[in-house]
Order: structure tokens, then C-alpha cells, then sequence
């Protein structure tokens, strides 16, 4: 009993020994720190820069690329994508297509479509606001394993019949904006254009959506199509319109790769049943986070890594800090080992003090990071839809900046522990002094290691900054394929105050018509879609055309535009005709397609005229014949390649969610009075939901992303030189400090001040080369993979090399320059008393 008990306490002795050890160290670092302010300063500063940056940009990464959809077991979520071809992984599903899925799998617990939706809503109470929602199956919310917090989720019969049952839930955020959280919202009726719903559910405050860029308003059953949209019809009965996006749960034990196999079969089956709708189309099955992945992942990763080089510098800084800082400590840890200290409390005395200055860092860090968040949010470009990410300081991010902060411990301490416990006991056995030894010493190289490196990866930061610069500066002078400038544009929305879709149309042509008539209006027309704003898709057959994989039809982004529409955005047209007013429901389908179009699937390099007359056939059979062939223009971001692109007149396909375009002969700005003058004669109730300028629409959202890319990229680089050429100076300082005597001997045998000069200069200098080449040579190896972000800026630009070297270069002079001159100022007397 009693051995048994003397066992049992030597653990909790030792325990309790090493936490009063512990606390100590601590007590010594905090006393330490604060006697020495501006150097715990110098190491806070420089650790709140690399953890901040870090903390910043995982937010932004997290926002967009890996958190976790708001549903309960989110990675257990698999996607359907539908694509036209082999030529692409991703594309929609038709309704009908999904209804076959339903009833013939077996891989799936639950499966379930969305579609984006919006309307107007008018609650009775205040002025009409646009809603943007999803259109969903039944078993949308099912599938999620998502539970309405107030009322109840959809019923079976409530998605059966077209029409039938006009119900909706909504968000919470919508309850809160429209409703007050009004608890007796459930059965309250609103009109939804110009049709009345009954709300049954509003959604936990938790749900945002099935997306991390798509907040919905609103969700309604797929069955009420019609009430929502000008194509609700077809979205329900013809199997060639593919408007849905699809989800699902497996069941216990299916893996997706059986799911994948299932779906092949019935695809099969599908084609056969079905060959003018459903040839040569194929399936995917991915996780929903696999699907993300699929997407891209370059951007966010490129920013990670260069963010991740800054921690890393700014913990090379704060090493090469805490190794100036250890060396004034060398008679006092020469004295604890001569008095048998091990070396595993010696570094367990030096990992406290960094850990301390981590953690220090580490909350300066978080709140630099929380600045930074606040910053991307109000960079996002002005949307009246409710999309883009929402950034914010959550679990998931303070959790990484622990995580950075925690490795800053290691990556700052380990080595200036071991190069200074190396120094003392070598100090013991030989007792040398600090001399021009140094240089040769473990705790000499390990110094010059870490500037070296700082020097290397603030050459990698710096090119890939200049890259991004120049990308965006070129970008800004693109050619878009089209004038933006004196260009308006106006969003009217006239379903808001209860128009049918018919009526809509009605009211567009006639605000057309009477602006275009304006005084100092050059020309105007009607768009579906504006660039760099939103866009449209459909699967298109192409008279004369087959993929390399067999496929017949391919997934192009479409257009529906007013005449005059390529005349207002001063689009050439090549060959061919525009669109006139006789091109209408009554006459033939015809459309106008870009070049990229007319020379991937028709023409080659042929003439472009071979393009007219040919036909274009949509899956639900309709034709078209192309009467026109105009230039490239972007609809997506600067930077990437022109779609190819069909446009069809408005009066045919056009729907009342349609964007005025008014080209002025002066400021487009000065219109906007004009415009709303006419929209007040038509009816003084509709008012424009938004009036901006394509300038402003090229600049917000067309160079968004280069824009964003430059100034983190800039801003990486900056950063990363300052640190580095601080921890170059605070190294070749040290360095004058340690050969204070050896300077002060040359100086009294008559060494001139320039030869001082420059042999402390040529040790900054030495360094900063050896860090340029290596940085160089790891830049020419890594920047192609930024190579789809630099807008044919070549990656291995000599002038951006050159213009990074010269800065460098001169930075290190700069750096270098102080200390230099303060060596040549050496009293050799009083050199030669101190030690």
C-alpha cells in the first residue's frame, strides 16, 4: 500500500514541479519584456503583421472556398451536375430529368432541385421591394435536414400540381426585414408579382442558403414556376430546358462512385428514351465541397501561399530578434550550465519568452485580422441582389490564428534557443570571445541563414505583387469589346407594382421607345443580362458541328437583347444584320453570335460570312438561324478569354427582368432626371430599382478581381520587404555590435573610413545577393502557377525581376547604411576597454 502510494504521487510531484517551473520562466519573461519595451515591441509588430495578414485572408478563403454550407452534416451533401458534353464537368438538370432520377434511384436517401428565382413582393404595408429566392422541390429543405423555425416545410401534394398550391417560405433575415419577426406571419398572404402566396415557414436564423455566394429571400415550390418566371412553363414540361441545380443525401453505405455508376445507367436509358432532348449528356456526381473544389482553386490558393510566406518572414524577423536578444544573455546561460542546468530547461526558459511574445503577437494579430475582414467586406462591388460571401471573425478563423499563432512559437524560438545554448557551452570550453569568429559561429550562420531566407521569400512576394500589378494595370486599358464610356444604365422592374409578365414586356418597349427619343440620348436598347453582372446559359446544337467526344450539343452563354443594342454599346458588327422590329414572335427565331462562336463551331478560319444562314437548334427543338455575326465582348471578369456567346431579340425570348441602355451624347449622369421623368409618365408607382454608369459597373466589378489581386499581392510585397530589410538592419547592427573591438584595432592601425565602410556594407550586401538568387530561382519556378490570373502578363516578365532586384538591392543599402556609418565613428579606446 504504501509503495503503491509513493508510485502515484511522483507523477503529481513532478507535475507540480514543472508548472512551478513554469511559472518562473513566465515571471521572468514578463519582467524581461518589460524592461526592454522597444524590443518587445519590434517582435509584437512584426508577428501582428504575419498573423494578421494570415488571419485576414483565411477569412477570405474560409468565406468563399471552405466553410461548411449552414445544414447539419454538410460533407455528407453530393451534388448532380448535368452537363451538355464530355466538354465540360458542370451544367443543370430539366425537371423532368429530375423526376425520373427521384423515381428510379436507389443510391440516393433524398435528392432535390433549385433554381434561382425573384419577384416582386408587396407584404400590403410600405412600398414594394424585389426578393430574390430559389424556386425548390418539395424536398429541398428535407434533404438539407433543414427544419422551418416557425411553421412548417412543404408538403408532397404542394409540388404536384402546376399552380395549385401558391405557397412560400422565407428566410429569417426577410422575416425580420419585412415582417418585424412578427410571430403571426404563418398564413399571412403577399403578392409575389402579381400573384398571391400564403407564407407557411420562415427558415432558422442559421440557413442562408444552399450557397456561400447566394443569400435567398424566399422559397418557393418548383409547381409555381409560372407565378415567378416567363419561362415557368417550360421550366416544368419540356425536358430540353435545364434550369435546375440538384443535391442530394446517399444512403447509409453508398459511396459516390456507386451513386456515379447509378446515374450512368439511367442516364443511358434516358438518351435512349429520349434522343433529341437527352443525347450525348453526362452526368457527375461530386461532394458538394469536391464540386466547390472543381470550380478553382487557384486564386485562394496562390494568396494562402503568399500569405503564409509573410508568417514565415515575419518569424525569420522575430528569430533573428530573439537571437540578438539571447546573445546579451550568454554570460548568464554559461553560468546556469556551468552550474548544471540541462539543456531542456534552458529551452524550455527560451520557448517561454517566445511563446509570450506569440501570444502577444497573436492578439495584436487577431485584431489586425478583424480590421482587414472589415475592409474586404466593404470592398465587395454593390450588388441589389444578395450575393457575394460574408466575412467575419468566427470560430473557424480564430481557430487558424491560434493555429499560426502556435507555430509561431516553434518557427520564432527553436532555433534562437538551440543557437544560443550552443554558443554558451561553446563559449565554455573555449572561451572565446565575440570577434570576427562570429561570422563562423552556429549562432553567426543560423542569423545569416534567416536573413538570407527573409531575403528570398520577400523576393517571391515582391515578384508575384509586381505580376499582379502590372495585370491590373493592363487590365484597366483591356478592350472589353465594347464603349463603356457615356453609357447608362437603368434596372426597372414594373412586375413590382403587380405587372404580368405580358404587361412587363409592354412596359420596357414603351420606356425604350420614349427615352430613345430624348434630347442628348445617341441611341438606346434593351438587355437580359448586363456584363460582369449576371449572365445565361443554354445547351445549343450547332448546324454542322460535333465535339472531338461525339457531343452534339455544347453549353453557351446566351443573350436577350432590344434592336439598337449592339449599335448603344458599339459593338461592331462583322457580318450579317442587327436585329430589327419585325424580328418578333410572329416571325421566324433568328440570332446574332459573337466571333469566338462562329469560328470554334463553324467557320474555323474561314470567312465569317459561311456563319450566316446557319442553324442553331436549342434541346427542345426550336431553331434558329443566324442573320449576324458582332466582335467579342466580355460578359465575365477582365482577365478571362470571351465566351462564346449567342444573342436572340428581345421581342422574341425576352423577359420583363430586362436593363435599359442609354447612350448619351454628354455625362450619362445628367440623364438620370430625364429617364425618371418618363418613367412617371408612364406610371408615377414605378420607380428604377438602380441607375449606374458602365463605367462604374467595368471598374466595380469587371476589374474586381485583378484589382483585389494587385493590392494584396502589392501589399504582401511591401510588408515582406519591410521586415526583411528590418531584419537586415537589426542584423548587420549586431554584427558592428560584436566586432566593436575588432574595428576599433583596425581603426587604430590606421584603416580609413571608407574600408570600414564598405566591409560592413558588403556583409548587408553579400547577404541580400545570396537571398536574391535564391529568391529569384524560386520565383521563375513558382509564378507560373499564378499564370491563368495575370491577364497575358508572362510570368517570368525580365522587367519585373530586374525593377524587384534594383529595389531590393537598394533597400539593402539603405538598410545597411546606418550601422555602416555608425562602425566608422568608433573611439578605438573605447573599443579596445569594452569587451
Amino acid at each position: 500500500m504504501t509503495l503503491s502510494l509513493a508510485v502515484s504521487q511522483a507523477p503529481q510531484s513532478q507535475l507540480t514541479s514543472l508548472i512551478e517551473a513554469l511559472g518562473r520562466d513566465l515571471r521572468f519573461t514578463f519582467r524581461s519584456l518589460r524592461h526592454r519595451p522597444g524590443f518587445t515591441l519590434a517582435v509584437v509588430i512584426s508577428l501582428a503583421l504575419g498573423i494578421g495578414a494570415n488571419t485576414a485572408i483565411f477569412s477570405g478563403v474560409d468565406a468563399t472556398l471552405l466553410r461548411p454550407l449552414p445544414v447539419p452534416h454538410p460533407r455528407e451533401l453530393v451534388t448532380v451536375d448535368i452537363a451538355a458534353s464530355h466538354l465540360t464537368q458542370f451544367g443543370s438538370s430539366s425537371y423532368l430529368d429530375f423526376t425520373d432520377f427521384r423515381s428510379r434511384s436507389r443510391a440516393f436517401a433524398r435528392l432535390a432541385i433549385f433554381q434561382n428565382a425573384s419577384a416582386g413582393m408587396s407584404t400590403g404595408v410600405g412600398e414594394p421591394q424585389i426578393v430574390y429566392g430559389l424556386l425548390v422541390s418539395r424536398s429541398f429543405l428535407s434533404t438539407l435536414q433543414v427544419e422551418p423555425s416557425l411553421g412548417r416545410d412543404f408538403r408532397p401534394e404542394e409540388d404536384e400540381a402546376p399552380g395549385k398550391f401558391p405557397v412560400v417560405i422565407i428566410s429569417y433575415g426577410l422575416w425580420g426585414r419585412a415582417f418585424a419577426h412578427d410571430k403571426n406571419v404563418i398564413g399571412r398572404q403577399v403578392k409575389l408579382n402579381s400573384q398571391t402566396f400564403t407564407i407557411i415557414g420562415v427558415t432558422p436564423q442559421s440557413f442562408t442558403g444552399i450557397s456561400l455566394f447566394f443569400r435567398p429571400d424566399i422559397y418557393v415550390p418548383t409547381m409555381m414556376a409560372q407565378g415567378l418566371s416567363s419561362d415557368g412553363n417550360d421550366m416544368l414540361a419540356h425536358r430540353g430546358y435545364r434550369g435546375f441545380d440538384m443535391i442530394g443525401r446517399l444512403q447509409p453505405g453508398v459511396t459516390v462512385a456507386q451513386a456515379q455508376a447509378e446515374i450512368n445507367g439511367i442516364m443511358r436509358d434516358l438518351e435512349r428514351t429520349y434522343p433529341d432532348t437527352n443525347k450525348d449528356t453526362v452526368a457527375y456526381v461530386r461532394t458538394e465541397f469536391g464540386r466547390r473544389l472543381a470550380q478553382g482553386i487557384q486564386f485562394p490558393a496562390v494568396l494562402m501561399g503568399l500569405t503564409i510566406l509573410v508568417l514565415l518572414i515575419a518569424c525569420a524577423n522575430v528569430a533573428g530578434l530573439l537571437m540578438a536578444r539571447s546573445t546579451s544573455r550568454l554570460r548568464e546561460i554559461s553560468t546556469q550550465i556551468a552550474v548544471g542546468a540541462s539543456r531542456a530547461t534552458l529551452v524550455r526558459q527560451l520557448l517561454a519568452e517566445s511563446a509570450v511574445l506569440a501570444l502577444l503577437g497573436g492578439g495584436a494579430g487577431i485584431l489586425l485580422g478583424l480590421a482587414c475582414i472589415r475592409g474586404f467586406s466593404a470592398m465587395l462591388p454593390y450588388s441589389p441582389v444578395p450575393t457575394g460571401p460574408e466575412f467575419h471573425l468566427d470560430m473557424r478563423v480564430l481557430g487558424y490564428a491560434l493555429l499560426a499563432s502556435t507555430s509561431c512559437i516553434f518557427l520564432c524560438g527553436l532555433a534562437p534557443a538551440f543557437s544560443t545554448i550552443n554558443e554558451a557551452m561553446a563559449r565554455i570550453s573555449s572561451n572565446v570571445r565575440g570577434t570576427a569568429a562570429e561570422n563562423l559561429s552556429y549562432g553567426g550562420l543560423t542569423r545569416h541563414a534567416l536573413i538570407v531566407g527573409q531575403i528570398a521569400l520577400s523576393t517571391v512576394l515582391l515578384v508575384a505583387g509586381g505580376l499582379f500589378l502590372k495585370a491590373f494595370t493592363r487590365a484597366q486599358h483591356a478592350d472589353v469589346g465594347f464603349n463603356p464610356d457615356h453609357l447608362l444604365l437603368v434596372l426597372v422592374d414594373p412586375s413590382l407594382r403587380g405587372y404580368s409578365q405580358e404587361k412587363s414586356v409592354q412596359f420596357q418597349k414603351q420606356l425604350l421607345q420614349q427615352t430613345a427619343d430624348l434630347p442628348g440620348v445617341s441611341s438606346a436598347s434593351l438587355s437580359a443580362s448586363v456584363p460582369f453582372i449576371n449572365g445565361y446559359s443554354w445547351d445549343l446544337a450547332i448546324d454542322g458541328y460535333t465535339a472531338p467526344g461525339g457531343e452534339k450539343f455544347v453549353d453557351t452563354a446566351t443573350n436577350q437583347v432590344a434592336p439598337g443594342y449592339f449599335r448603344t454599346m458599339q459593338i461592331p458588327l462583322l457580318r450579317g444584320r442587327e436585329f430589327s422590329a419585325h424580328d418578333d414572335k410572329k416571325s421566324p427565331l433568328v440570332a446574332i453570335v459573337n466571333e469566338t462562336l462562329a469560328r470554334r463551331y463553324i467557320v474555323g478560319d474561314g470567312s465569317l460570312e459561311r456563319a450566316i444562314g446557319r442553324n442553331l437548334q436549342l434541346r427542345d427543338q426550336s431553331h434558329i438561324s443566324i442573320v449576324g455575326v458582332v466582335k467579342d465582348s466580355l460578359t465575365g471578369g477582365i482577365g478571362s478569354p470571351a465566351r462564346p456567346i449567342f444573342y436572340t431579340p428581345y421581342a422574341q425570348m425576352g423577359s420583363a427582368n430586362a436593363t435599359l441602355f442609354v447612350r448619351t451624347e454628354g455625362e450619362p449622369g445628367a440623364m438620370t432626371s430625364s429617364i425618371r421623368e418618363q418613367l412617371r409618365k408612364i406610371d408615377p408607382e414605378v420607380a428604377p430599382l438602380s441607375v449606374v454608369t458602365m463605367r462604374t459597373v467595368v471598374s466595380s466589378q469587371g476589374l474586381f478581381s485583378t484589382r483585389f489581386a494587385a493590392l494584396l499581392g502589392s501589399a504582401f510585397g511591401v510588408l515582406a520587404l519591410s521586415l526583411a530589410i528590418v531584419g537586415l538592419y537589426g542584423v548587420v547592427s549586431f554584427m558592428v555590435g560584436r566586432r566593436t573591438q575588432e574595428i576599433g584595432v583596425r581603426i587604430a592601425l590606421g584603416a580609413q573610413q571608407g574600408s570600414i565602410l564598405r566591409m560592413v556594407l558588403a556583409n548587408g550586401i553579400y547577404l541580400a545577393l545570396v537571398g536574391l538568387v535564391i529568391g529569384v530561382a524560386a520565383a521563375i519556378l513558382a509564378t507560373p502557377l499564378m499564370n491563368g490570373m495575370l491577364l497575358d502578363v508572362n510570368p517570368r516578365d525580365p522587367a519585373i525581376f530586374l525593377a524587384i532586384a534594383t529595389a531590393l538591392l537598394a533597400a539593402t543599402l539603405a538598410a545597411s547604411w546606418i550601422p555602416a556609418r555608425r562602425a566608422t565613428r568608433v573611439d578605438p579606446m573605447t573599443a579596445l576597454r569594452s569587451e
